[in-house]
């Protein structure tokens, strides 16, 4: 299948660009005073969520967050904070559809990107799907990010539950795999 592995906090392509609306959605949920000293050493002094920056550099802002203490807490909350507040199209309305559409949505918030940078998603049964995470992204904000997406679309009151666990074959399908399962 996939050639392309994603290194921890390296962007996909020396000419990756991010939306600043992603930058400006984790700045929002973080203490000023954690992330406001590491913003302008890394390019982005003020943030328009309508232009494009360079995707390594937010890649570096994360890196410098991830050896910060409770930075995993942080990123969790980052990103199941992104899936409550993001617009999504109608057509999605259950888990199966929001999880299937993690690559597309990685894809329309980055440009000039490996297209296997992204996401797999394989349903094992009708509520229990393995989504494969390959991007540069820190894991636990992308936990979070699933985490999100299944509180957001599932029945009310319905249990679900999201795991890393181990990738039986990374060599196959490269990058972190979350177990999701719901209604169990």
């Amino acid at each position: 299948m996939s050639k392309y592995a994603a290194k921890p906090y390296v962007a996909g392509s020396p000419d990756a660009l991010v939306v600043g609306q992603i930058v400006q959605a984790f700045v929002d949920n973080l203490e000023s005073s954690v992330i406001a000293p590491l913003l302008p050493k890394h390019g982005f002094a003020s943030i328009d969520p309508d232009r494009w920056y360079p995707h390594q550099n937010w890649m570096d802002v994360l890196h410098d967050l991830s050896k910060l203490p409770d930075h995993s807490s942080a990123f969790v909350a980052f990103g199941k904070q992104a899936v409550a507040n993001a617009v999504m199209p109608p057509e999605i309305d259950t888990i199966p559809k929001a999880l299937n559409s993690l690559h597309a949505i990685h894809h329309l918030n980055l440009r000039n990107i490996p297209e296997d940078e992204g996401y797999v998603v394989k349903r094992i049964s009708e509520q229990h799907y393995h989504v494969y995470q390959n991007t540069p992204n820190p894991d636990d904000a992308i936990y979070g990010f699933i985490w999100g997406m299944v509180a957001r679309f599932r029945k009310p009151g319905e249990p679900f539950t999201v795991e890393i666990i181990p990738n039986p074959n990374p060599e196959e399908i490269p990058g972190t795999l979350y177990d999701v399962q719901w209604g169990v």
